[in-house]
């Protein structure tokens, strides 16, 4: 079984060399490792050259982390492959790990849990919970998957029914679209032990920064537009997310007509006034749990 690691850069040179060999030196004996930059402006493209054949560099315009996904899979041969994040890293055995889990359970797709720590070491032992709420999703239900882009694998027979997806500036249309995705169409498992290193600095792009609490609703709306847009079976599940980024962003007056604006000629139809009650509910209840903190 071939892996694919498709490792995504923009302007994170000064951690790409460890992220890169955090996998060159996994023990797994058939893989490859695709970075694509995506238009970077420092030192990124020569740290890639220096490679040689080791690694396969996509070099690219900069178009966003989705536009990154997309590229990295046409570039992948794999039968599994993982998204790492250019400032994050492997920890030793999560190849040889992850592709046992594969191995050993009829999944289409596996998430491991991450640490901060990084001089973590993996236990031999992993602790993995097998994981199906398709049918949860399929009512708008949000299952848990709070893992982040650098602790995700897919078959690739899964991914090719995501990839290629949409493209959005920046992270507002990312890894999150693609969990939902991946969770609603297929079985897959998250390993409770974390096997993945990430670091949280000063110039991340959303984790730990400050522009979490902005950047999360334009997130939310563009992943419901999106899923819903794209699968049938996630109508439920788009207009709840796209009516949660509302009510984080609009006032209570102006829940009506953001509504309407938000879902003009998007995948919904004349849903506007049922989206506006959504999101009604949803602020509503962010008042009253923000009043009891």
């Amino acid at each position: 079984m071939k892996l694919s690691v498709l490792i995504n850069n923009f302007n994170y040179g000064q951690y790409l060399r460890p992220c890169i060999d955090s996998v060159l030196s996994q023990a797994y004996p058939d893989f490859e490792v695709i970075v694509v930059d995506d238009g970077s402006t420092d030192d990124s493209r020569q740290i890639l050259a220096s490679y040689g054949e080791k690694i396969l560099p996509v070099l690219k315009e900069n178009g966003g982390q989705a536009s990154s996904f997309n590229a990295g899979f046409a570039a992948a041969s794999g039968d599994i492959l993982f998204l790492l994040d250019a400032d994050d890293a492997f920890l030793p055995g999560k190849l040889a790990g992850i592709a046992e889990i594969y191995d050993r359970n009829e999944i289409d797709w596996c998430f491991d849990r991450v640490t901060t720590d990084e001089g973590d070491q993996p236990p031999a032992q992993l602790q993995v919970t097998l994981f199906d709420k398709r049918d949860t999703l399929r009512n708008g239900g949000f299952p848990s998957l709070p893992v982040p882009t650098s602790g995700l694998s897919f078959r690739r027979s899964l991914l090719s029914q995501i990839l290629p997806m949409s493209v959005a500036t920046d992270v507002v249309l990312s890894d999150n679209y693609i969990k939902f995705a991946a969770a609603y169409l297929g079985r897959g498992a998250i390993v409770e032990t974390p096997l993945t290193f990430q670091r949280i600095h000063a110039s991340n792009r959303y984790t730990g920064t400050s522009r979490a609490k902005t950047l999360r609703p334009r997130i939310m709306i563009a992943t419901g537009l999106e899923l819903a847009r794209r699968y049938d079976g996630l109508q439920a599940l788009g207009k709840s997310l796209v009516a949660g980024g509302i009510a984080e962003t609009t006032s209570l007056l102006k829940l009506r007509s953001e509504a309407r604006n938000t879902v003009a000629g998007g995948p919904f139809g004349d849903a506007a006034t049922e989206v506006a009650l959504m999101a009604a509910r949803k602020r509503l209840g962010n008042m009253l749990r923000r009043g009891q903190a």
